[in-house]
């Protein structure tokens, strides 16, 4: 029962995280779309001066954010669900509780593409974000979220033993 109560808890908390984090964005949106294109802009790059990717257009980086903010908000609704779909049914049998995992687990995947592969891959490595004095902060903060999200992932993944928790 123990693991079962974690596993509700663990995913509504990632689910949490990414609703605050997507809630911010949008309460933010000219902030956000100021830091999208600052951080595509190439600008403030002195170790690397050469960054492989593009300066993108304007449309790209609304297309960008979209893509960000709705990888947090699925993370977040599907978190939050799926967290509350396995606490009721936290004393189910072993089949419906695995059954149960399902939207847990897709949301900490959105969770895991958006902060490790959006952010450190795309951001971080393909726009050198952690030359920038202010991509620090989210270089740093992708690479915990993203964890957060893939140990309670990995956690979801474990298998169930009958009759245990």
């Amino acid at each position: 029962m123990t693991d079962r109560i974690l596993k509700a808890v663990t995913s509504a908390c990632v689910g949490l995280m990414a609703l605050l984090y997507v809630a911010h964005n949008i309460a933010n949106l000219p902030q956000a779309h100021d830091f999208f294109v600052y951080t595509t802009s190439h600008a403030d790059q002195e170790a690397y001066p050469v960054t492989l990717l593009p300066v993108p257009p304007g449309f790209l980086i609304a297309i960008a954010m979209v893509l960000v903010f709705s990888l947090e908000a699925a993370a977040a609704g599907l978190g939050l669900y799926g967290g509350w779909k396995l606490w009721s049914l936290r004393r189910a049998d072993a089949a419906s509780f695995i059954a149960g995992k399902k939207w847990a687990k897709i949301g900490m995947g959105c969770a895991v593409v958006n902060w490790w592969g959006l952010f450190q891959g795309v951001a971080v490595a393909g726009y050198q974000l952690w030359q920038m004095p202010l991509g620090q902060g989210p270089f740093d903060g992708s690479w915990i979220f993203g964890g957060m999200a893939m140990m309670t992932l990995i956690y979801l993944s474990q298998s169930e033993e009958q009759g245990a928790g």
